[in-house]
Protein backbone atom coordinates (compact mmCIF):
# COMPACT_ATOMS: atom_id res chain seq x y z
CA UNK A 1 0.00 0.00 0.00
CA UNK A 2 1.39 3.38 -1.00
CA UNK A 3 1.46 6.22 1.53
CA UNK A 4 -0.05 9.36 -0.02
CA UNK A 5 -0.32 11.33 3.21
CA UNK A 6 1.77 14.24 1.95
CA UNK A 7 1.44 14.52 -1.83
CA UNK A 8 2.45 18.20 -1.89
CA UNK A 9 5.96 17.41 -0.64
CA UNK A 10 6.35 14.21 -2.65
CA UNK A 11 8.58 14.23 -5.70
CA UNK A 12 11.18 16.60 -6.98
CA UNK A 13 10.69 20.27 -7.60
CA UNK A 14 9.93 21.01 -11.24
CA UNK A 15 12.89 23.04 -12.48
CA UNK A 16 13.03 24.27 -16.06
CA UNK A 17 15.99 26.18 -17.51
CA UNK A 18 15.30 28.46 -20.48
CA UNK A 19 18.03 30.34 -22.34
CA UNK A 20 17.10 33.26 -24.52
CA UNK A 21 19.19 34.30 -27.51
CA UNK A 22 21.72 37.00 -26.67
CA UNK A 23 20.37 40.54 -26.86
CA UNK A 24 16.67 39.82 -26.34
CA UNK A 25 14.91 41.58 -23.49
CA UNK A 26 13.89 39.37 -20.56
CA UNK A 27 10.43 37.91 -21.15
CA UNK A 28 7.28 39.19 -19.52
CA UNK A 29 6.67 36.25 -17.22
CA UNK A 30 3.07 35.21 -16.64
CA UNK A 31 1.79 32.73 -14.08
CA UNK A 32 1.24 29.33 -15.73
CA UNK A 33 -1.75 28.81 -13.42
CA UNK A 34 -3.79 32.02 -13.67
CA UNK A 35 -2.02 33.90 -16.49
CA UNK A 36 -1.25 37.08 -14.53
CA UNK A 37 1.89 38.99 -15.54
CA UNK A 38 4.28 39.07 -12.58
CA UNK A 39 6.04 42.39 -13.18
CA UNK A 40 4.74 45.35 -15.15
CA UNK A 41 7.02 48.01 -16.62
CA UNK A 42 5.81 51.54 -16.02
CA UNK A 43 7.90 54.71 -16.51
CA UNK A 44 11.19 52.75 -16.63
CA UNK A 45 10.30 50.94 -13.37
CA UNK A 46 9.21 47.37 -12.75
CA UNK A 47 6.20 47.13 -10.48
CA UNK A 48 5.60 43.88 -8.64
CA UNK A 49 2.23 42.42 -9.55
CA UNK A 50 2.50 38.95 -8.01
CA UNK A 51 -0.43 36.60 -8.13
CA UNK A 52 -1.22 34.31 -5.22
CA UNK A 53 0.61 31.40 -6.92
CA UNK A 54 4.00 33.15 -7.08
CA UNK A 55 6.25 31.83 -4.31
CA UNK A 56 9.41 33.79 -5.12
CA UNK A 57 11.48 35.61 -7.71
CA UNK A 58 15.26 35.41 -7.62
CA UNK A 59 16.74 38.33 -9.57
CA UNK A 60 19.93 37.38 -11.37
CA UNK A 61 21.12 40.96 -11.74
CA UNK A 62 20.55 41.61 -8.04
CA UNK A 63 21.79 38.10 -7.06
CA UNK A 64 19.09 37.82 -4.40
CA UNK A 65 15.42 37.13 -3.91
CA UNK A 66 13.54 40.22 -5.08
CA UNK A 67 10.11 38.84 -4.18
CA UNK A 68 9.05 36.31 -1.55
CA UNK A 69 5.54 35.24 -0.62
CA UNK A 70 4.79 34.96 3.09
CA UNK A 71 5.04 31.16 2.84
CA UNK A 72 8.40 31.31 1.06
CA UNK A 73 9.72 33.87 3.58
CA UNK A 74 8.74 31.57 6.47
CA UNK A 75 10.38 28.56 4.82
CA UNK A 76 13.52 30.60 4.11
CA UNK A 77 13.66 31.82 7.74
CA UNK A 78 13.52 28.19 8.95
CA UNK A 79 16.25 27.27 6.44
CA UNK A 80 18.43 30.15 7.72
CA UNK A 81 17.82 29.12 11.35
CA UNK A 82 18.89 25.56 10.55
CA UNK A 83 22.05 26.88 8.87
CA UNK A 84 22.78 29.07 11.91
CA UNK A 85 22.43 26.01 14.17
CA UNK A 86 24.74 23.91 11.95
CA UNK A 87 27.27 26.71 11.43
CA UNK A 88 27.14 28.77 14.65
CA UNK A 89 30.20 31.02 14.25
CA UNK A 90 32.16 33.01 11.68
CA UNK A 91 34.78 30.29 11.30
CA UNK A 92 32.13 27.68 10.47
CA UNK A 93 30.45 30.08 8.02
CA UNK A 94 33.77 30.61 6.24
CA UNK A 95 33.95 26.91 5.41
CA UNK A 96 33.32 25.17 2.12
CA UNK A 97 30.66 23.07 3.87
CA UNK A 98 28.68 26.23 4.67
CA UNK A 99 29.02 27.45 1.09
CA UNK A 100 27.73 24.10 -0.18
CA UNK A 101 24.82 24.06 2.28
CA UNK A 102 23.70 27.65 1.72
CA UNK A 103 24.27 28.35 -1.97
CA UNK A 104 21.33 28.86 -4.31
CA UNK A 105 23.53 29.01 -7.40
CA UNK A 106 22.40 27.52 -10.69
CA UNK A 107 23.01 23.82 -10.22
CA UNK A 108 21.94 23.82 -6.57
CA UNK A 109 18.74 25.84 -6.90
CA UNK A 110 16.34 22.89 -7.25
CA UNK A 111 17.97 21.09 -4.31
CA UNK A 112 17.70 24.18 -2.10
CA UNK A 113 14.01 24.49 -2.93
CA UNK A 114 13.58 20.90 -1.80
CA UNK A 115 15.56 21.75 1.35
CA UNK A 116 12.95 24.47 1.95
CA UNK A 117 10.27 21.77 1.89
CA UNK A 118 8.96 22.18 -1.64
CA UNK A 119 8.21 19.17 -3.79
CA UNK A 120 6.62 18.36 -7.12
CA UNK A 121 3.92 21.02 -6.67
CA UNK A 122 6.51 23.80 -7.21
CA UNK A 123 7.52 24.83 -10.72
CA UNK A 124 10.67 26.94 -10.90
CA UNK A 125 11.46 28.66 -14.21
CA UNK A 126 15.07 29.80 -14.62
CA UNK A 127 15.26 32.27 -17.48
CA UNK A 128 18.75 33.22 -18.65
CA UNK A 129 19.19 36.29 -20.84
CA UNK A 130 22.14 38.36 -21.98
CA UNK A 131 23.01 41.72 -23.38
CA UNK A 132 25.68 44.37 -23.42
CA UNK A 133 26.66 46.49 -20.42
CA UNK A 134 29.31 49.12 -21.02
CA UNK A 135 30.29 47.29 -24.21
CA UNK A 136 30.78 43.93 -22.52
CA UNK A 137 28.50 40.89 -22.70
CA UNK A 138 26.66 40.07 -19.47
CA UNK A 139 24.33 37.19 -18.64
CA UNK A 140 21.75 36.96 -15.87
CA UNK A 141 19.38 34.24 -14.73
CA UNK A 142 16.10 35.06 -13.02
CA UNK A 143 14.17 32.28 -11.30
CA UNK A 144 10.40 32.41 -10.82
CA UNK A 145 8.77 29.87 -8.50
CA UNK A 146 5.07 29.00 -8.90
CA UNK A 147 3.33 26.92 -6.24
CA UNK A 148 0.74 24.59 -7.75
CA UNK A 149 -0.33 23.60 -4.23
CA UNK A 150 -2.11 26.96 -4.10
CA UNK A 151 -4.50 26.22 -6.96
CA UNK A 152 -8.09 26.95 -6.03
CA UNK A 153 -11.09 25.37 -7.67
CA UNK A 154 -11.80 28.50 -9.74
CA UNK A 155 -8.17 28.46 -11.05
CA UNK A 156 -8.71 24.98 -12.51
CA UNK A 157 -11.68 26.05 -14.64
Amino acid sequence: MQDNASPAAAGQVGYVAIEQPFGLQPPKVHCPICGQQQFVEQDDEYLETPCEHLAFVFGGEEDEFVYASDDFAERFARFDAELDARFPDDEARASEAYEDASSFYRDLFAQRLQDLGYGASLLALRITYGGLAEGNPVWFSDVYGFDYALIREDDAQ
